[in-house]
């Protein structure tokens, strides 16, 4: 533990909030390096193959990405205050919240910072103009930031974020946040009395998105001040924590909020398997895949809500599924017996072909 690991990130990354907030709760010592646009484009992507933060270096010089990946290997080589349940459904639960903060959260995160930009642009400019270009003249450190502004306007509608969808996300947005911060009014986090990997995915999209950008922070987190204690506490380093709710058990208050999240998940993973079927009928023998491919529907509230597909879910997918497959029998048991209760057992059988990571995208694992 004396010899600190290297961080890459932004505070306005979205992936920065959940690996930052990971390794503060771990106690793990790091250094955080701002990347700018000339680590970004050219260190990072030589040595990770993609154009992405966050990215940690390990003591002895590897290179990781993917915040899934890292906090699988950490767990591993800091066992420590442990952030995996014990218990099968709470760590089934946790996987899965992890993965609906990772990827459900996606249009929210974008939604609120770059369709209200009279708010949150002056905010976003000055935070990504001292990244970008430190130190060079602020007129080139504008242009530079309005291209990175122009790159993620341009990725709105690859995550369904579209005029026509907008009261529909925004309605999700706000029950969501409704959820939790009734929640935390009387648990510090999500399964009881410490973070599990679901709280850390979680931080994803509310620390890095919704606490900061001034539109979301004053009209969505602001009005909601448990959800923003919340916020508060995880960010802080080495708080002492108690232990998961007792009994392998879902906390009551995060109930309605699981329920219709194991609903719209199996909607989503559906739809995005679908796709990839189809994708693969018409590209057998590909080797490498787009991050996007054909668009799928699938249920939010009352309604349905429409996306590209990314087989890179159906990889998060494959590695929750991972984990439940090497437990116990009476624990797959029981994780079974859970989501037969919800009407989902079904999320448990999907026919996934064997996959692997390749950057920011899923491919055949041959």
């Amino acid at each position: 533990m004396s010899e600190a690991l290297t961080l890459y990130a932004w505070e306005v990354s979205y992936f920065g909030g959940k690996l930052r907030s990971y390794l503060r709760h771990k106690g793990i010592p790091y250094t955080e390096v701002r990347p700018t646009i000339f680590d970004y484009y050219f260190k990072l992507k030589r040595r990770t193959g993609v154009a992405a933060i966050p990215v940690v270096v390990l003591p002895e010089g590897a290179w990781l990405q993917d915040t899934s990946e890292i906090i699988d290997f950490l767990e591993h080589r800091y066992p420590q205050r442990a952030v995996i349940p014990a218990t099968p459904v709470q760590r089934f639960s946790a996987y899965l919240l992890e993965m609906w903060g990772d990827e459900f959260w996606i249009p929210t995160g974008l939604h609120t910072r770059w369709c209200h930009m009279e708010e949150n642009y002056a905010f976003l400019e000055q935070d990504m103009a001292e990244n970008l270009l430190p130190g060079w003249p602020r007129w080139l450190q504008d242009k530079a930031s309005a291209k990175v502004a122009q790159h993620m306007a341009d990725f709105l509608t690859s995550t369904g974020v579209v005029p026509e969808q907008f009261e529909l996300l925004h309605r999700w947005t706000v029950q969501q946040l409704d959820w939790l911060d009734a929640h935390f009014a009387t648990s510090p986090y999500l399964l009881g009395d410490r973070p599990s990997l679901g709280d850390f995915g979680l931080m994803g999209p509310l620390y890095g998105h919704l606490s900061r950008d001034p539109w979301p922070a004053q009209h969505l987190i602001k009005p909601r001040p448990h959800l923003k204690a919340w916020i508060e506490r995880m960010n802080e380093r080495g708080r002492d924590m108690g232990e998961y709710q007792p009994g392998d058990t879902i906390p009551d208050t995060l109930l309605p909020l699981l329920s219709r999240l194991l609903t719209d998940m199996l909607s989503y993973l559906e739809g995005n398997l679908e796709q990839l079927r189809q994708f693969m009928l018409v590209h057998p023998g590909a080797d490498s895949w787009p991050r996007f491919i054909g668009s799928t529907e699938f249920s939010m509230l009352d309604g349905r809500y429409s996306r590209p597909a990314m087989p890179y879910v159906l990889w998060m997918y494959q590695r929750m599924m991972a984990v439940f497959r090497a437990s116990a029998d009476d624990e797959r048991d029981a994780v079974r017996q859970w989501l037969r209760e919800q009407a989902v057992e079904r999320l448990l059988d999907l026919d996934v072909p064997k996959l692997k990571r390749k950057g920011l995208c899923a491919v055949l694992d041959r």
